[in-house]
């Protein structure tokens, strides 16, 4: 925090373009605004659950059971917002080619459509600002702010020769929507995956004994669509407006109110469970395999 200049990281998104500096305002928008430990792995955590939701999606992820977000759903979902993490701070500069360079080359050991591929993009984009929009009816970002989000992860998706993306924010925000309503299904790989995903909220957020009451807050985050789609039972009302008086409070008066954080990146936070941290180190792929 800057005590001379409490919301300096607001101010700063004010004096740049949207199209110019999308990185830099996507990260101080994202990750210094908002992004505490507990925010980030809760988004992406739905954003999980969303892609596992489509059938052909979810079958990928749970490979007759070996997948890693069946055998080791820490170091999946750490994984994933490690590359993120790389993203958010270092956009299509080197550092966040030579992530995109390692993703693609994961990726390539799959059956991955463009359009799975493209969906996966739009929960990332999206699924922030319509998260925050069901839990307490404010959205997350402002009109500049993520149409900058927008771009920036268009640039990072056009590096992963994802085709046919829709032209702006809105018309992606749309896609994301319809893609939803034509393909979202119930499979059995699917609810486990999301059964395994809730597991690890819990265990990592609450004591033991809260085990229980962990799941139910994380499938709070959940709408009524998705729950429904994978056969999951609603939460009781207690948990619900628990998760939703715990938002309206972070989103509209701690996030407004109290200045803006010190500048900070999601790789400050999941790094820890690997020593001499790099990124050809993350996936389920040893290095030598991935690095001359």
């Amino acid at each position: 925090m800057n005590f001379f200049n409490p919301f300096w990281a607001r101010k700063k998104i004010a004096t740049l373009d949207a199209e110019k500096d999308a990185h830099e305002i996507a990260h101080l928008a994202f990750e210094v605004r908002y992004g505490t430990p507990l925010f980030t792995h809760s988004i992406f955590s739905v954003a999980f659950a969303r892609q596992a939701a489509v059938p052909s999606i979810a079958k990928v992820l749970y490979r007759g059971g070996k997948g890693g977000i069946i055998t080791n759903t820490r170091k999946r979902n750490n994984d994933t917002l490690l590359f993120f993490g790389e993203f958010y701070k270092h956009g299509d500069k080197n550092e966040g080619r030579e992530a995109i360079e390692l993703l693609n080359f994961i990726h390539s050991h799959f059956q991955i459509t463009n359009e799975e591929n493209l969906y996966t993009l739009a929960t990332i984009v999206c699924e922030p600002k319509r998260n925050a929009i069901f839990l307490c009816n404010r959205d997350l970002f402002s009109k500049k702010e993520f149409h900058a989000v927008y771009t920036m992860w268009k640039r990072m998706a056009e590096m992963m020769s994802i085709q046919s993306i829709p032209n702006d924010e809105t018309k992606l925000y749309d896609w994301y929507e319809d893609f939803e309503k034509k393909n979202y299904s119930y499979s059995d790989e699917g609810k486990k995956i999301v059964e395994a995903l809730a597991a690890e909220f819990a265990e990592r957020w609450y004591p033991s004994f809260m085990k229980y009451s962990g799941t139910q807050y994380y499938y709070s985050l959940f709408d009524d669509f998705l729950l429904q789609t994978l056969r999951i039972p609603k939460p009781n009302f207690i948990y619900r407006y628990g998760v939703k008086i715990y938002m309206w409070i972070q989103l509209r008066i701690i996030f407004q109110l109290l200045p803006d954080p010190s500048d900070r990146n999601i790789l400050d936070y999941y790094t820890k469970d690997y020593p001499d941290y790099h990124i050809s180190k993350v996936g389920p792929f040893p290095k030598q395999q991935t690095h001359a």
